[in-house]
């Protein structure tokens, strides 16, 4: 017993300096794209485009029971500054509900004032939104595709400002926009979305596209070159089956044929932001899940494709950046055990949890800083978001390690869970099911604080602060507000 003590008592240590070295390095990735964005602003949009021969550009608006902005994006998009005999619009409604009939009235009308706007539909749902994508692909006369999810509101020169560098390089496979957010300040869950967001597009992937590494496609608001698309083998791939994450699949498909994306920052849609936990989560767990799928399906190509060793090293760091998920239960875990005296690892330093999190801190706020900056606001708001954004990570991480193990173990197909897109509207009907897993969140939320306040007693000051300020609010946000369907 001695033996497998101390074997037990070693392991341990290694998983913490594990933990340690990890978030460490995540810290320093931060700090690097932080560096790279402070001093650069965002491109002028300049003047939209005037070319002299028009393509052919569909619209393609992949629909399932948005009753509350079907008619809105559907006039958005006839709306869009193109020539009317080099516009068609697509709507691929996958409805059962009365949007079926709000999208037939408003397509009608379209028609009758002169656009070319058709509604497909088809047999079942095989596929989900990649599915419904690939069975309108064959009908699109567009050599473009405009690809808009329901809650976009693009400007009318949306067309004319992402095409040109597909016009200029025949090895762009797709352009794309960065979103706005029309409900932004609604919450504090809204604001905390906003801010992970606009670091997506005006750091990370901005810096992405000027050093030339491959781009992910966000699924909507961007442009792709049909013939790239379907060379790359259509959303659904070549008998590999769909992700629910089809534009994550799609993109790094097509980065491996040799082809590039590029996000444009300095051009804006206006987007929809979920405005529940419960949307939000949903929405969540549907991406790392199909990031999953996606390393399942890709990760050898990855590694063995005849991409530059950097690109593939770039894919297969962002398709194993969820990787950290099971490490922040881990972290979970392991400090209450800790607390508790049931596990002691062979090696311990002195207020190295207090200082590695003084790091992670220090880091994701100069993120933060850097993304304010680019948009033009007080950098200093960033170290303001940094413990909001990892206080909501850490209650989300349990639901996120289980999407994760699911996408990347499972076999079966995956059902979509749509996001609800409300344009303001109560929408009680569209919210997603709770979750049994919310309860047992709300469970380890009031066990923190129980241990939280237990640590002050103790004046154990660096794990009364661990407890009080980033586990207990974050597992009783995530799950008491996922249960009632609140922010």
């Amino acid at each position: 017993m001695p033996v497998l003590r101390v074997t037990l008592e070693w392991l341990l240590a290694g998983l913490q300096a594990g933990l340690w070295l990890l978030l460490v390095a995540g810290g320093v990735h931060l700090l690097r794209s932080a560096a790279w964005a402070f001093g650069r602003r965002l491109p002028s949009p300049g003047s939209p485009a005037e070319l002299a021969a028009p393509p052919v550009v569909t619209v393609q608006l992949a629909l399932r029971n948005e009753r509350y902005v079907a008619e809105r994006v559907l006039r958005a998009a006839c709306a869009l500054d193109w020539p009317r005999d080099r516009l068609e619009v697509q709507v691929l409604d996958d409805s059962d509900d009365e949007t079926v009939a709000l999208v037939d009235r408003v397509a009608t009308e379209l028609r009758a004032a002169g656009h070319d706007a058709q509604v497909i539909r088809r047999e079942g749902r095989a596929g989900y939104k990649a599915g419904a994508l690939q069975h309108a692909l064959g009908r699109a006369r567009g050599e473009y595709l405009l690809l808009l999810d329901a809650d976009c509101v693009p400007a009318p020169d949306l067309i004319r400002r992402l095409l040109p560098p597909l016009l200029d390089d025949a090895q762009v496979a797709f352009t794309q926009a960065r979103w706005s957010f029309d409900n932004e300040r609604k919450s504090l869950l809204t604001g905390v979305q906003a801010i992970i967001l606009h670091a997506l597009f005006v750091v990370e992937q901005s810096r992405l596209s000027a050093l030339g590494k491959p781009v992910q496609f966000n699924g909507t608001s961007g442009i792709w070159r049909k013939r790239a698309l379907e060379a790359a083998g259509g959303w659904l791939g070549r008998g590999a089956g769909a992700s629910v994450t089809e534009d994550l699949d799609l993109s790094y498909r097509v980065q491996l044929a040799g082809l590039s994306g590029r996000t444009l920052p300095e051009v804006v849609v206006q987007t929809e932001l979920p405005s529940t936990m419960a949307a939000f989560r949903a929405q969540q767990e549907r991406w790392v899940r199909g990031s999953g799928e996606v390393l399942r399906a890709l990760g050898r190509r990855v590694l063995g494709g005849s991409a530059p060793a950097g690109a593939r090293l770039s894919m297969l760091g962002h398709l194993l950046r969820h990787a950290r998920q099971p490490y922040l239960v881990l972290l979970a875990l392991w400090l209450p055990a800790l607390q508790l005296g049931l596990v002691q690892p062979r090696v311990s330093v002195p207020w190295a949890w207090p200082a590695v999190l003084a790091w992670l801190w220090l880091a994701v706020g100069a993120y933060y800083a850097a993304t304010l900056r680019r948009l033009g606001r007080s950098p200093l708001g960033g170290f303001a978001w940094a413990p909001v954004v990892l206080v909501l990570s850490l209650g989300l991480s349990i639901a996120l390690t289980l999407a994760l193990l699911r996408g990347v173990f499972s076999t079966g197909a995956a059902e979509f869970v749509r996001t609800p897109k409300t344009a303001g509207s109560l929408a009680a009907t569209y919210r997603p099911p709770r979750q049994i897993l919310s309860m047992l969140e709300v469970l380890l939320g009031l066990g923190y604080l129980a241990l939280g306040v237990r640590a002050v007693q103790w004046q154990a000051w660096p794990t009364a602060a661990a407890d009080l300020l980033l586990f207990t609010p974050g597992f009783l946000w995530v799950g008491a507000a996922s249960l009632a369907g609140g922010k």
